[in-house]
């Protein structure tokens, strides 16, 4: 009787070191797509049209044809006699955006410190001086007690 192997169920990577599966990849020909690869392969037809390499009933039936796939390999048969479009060219790296410069925060601060001590002084002014002339140029008016 022969016995079942016990590492048939782990997968290839486990059982012979240094193997490794490939990836998957966007053109793997039983990868099924979606609207937006859809729509990608009708604008490429359609630039094809415009550049002249495809008639116009030759563009309808491709784009039918580009509607009712499920896979990648469909799409690449639509595409198999018409050239490949230029691959767009990077564009330079962005500017890496410097960070903030915590002396501007630094400043900010102390503008809004100055501010509020400067409101405070005023307050207490305002409150503390009150008496001190009030009655000198009103004479008439009756003095609080305790200011003799």
């Amino acid at each position: 009787m022969v016995e079942e192997d016990p590492d048939a169920a782990q997968p290839r990577e486990e059982l012979v070191p240094g193997w490794r599966v490939p990836p998957r990849t966007r053109y793997d020909y039983d990868l099924r797509i979606g609207d937006a690869e859809r729509d990608a392969a009708m604008a490429q037809l359609r630039e094809h049209f415009v550049a002249g390499r495809l008639t116009f009933d030759e563009l309808t039936e491709r784009i039918d044809a580009a509607l009712t796939a499920k896979t990648q390999h469909q799409i690449d048969g639509l595409m198999a006699d018409l050239p490949r479009p230029p691959r767009a060219a990077r564009s330079e790296a962005a500017v890496p955006v410097a960070a903030p410069d915590p002396g501007r925060f630094l400043i900010l601060a102390m503008l809004l410190f100055a501010l509020a001590t400067w409101i405070l002084i005023m307050a207490w002014m305002s409150r503390h001086s009150y008496g001190y002339g009030y009655w000198t140029y009103n004479p008439h008016l009756p003095r609080p007690p305790g200011n003799g």
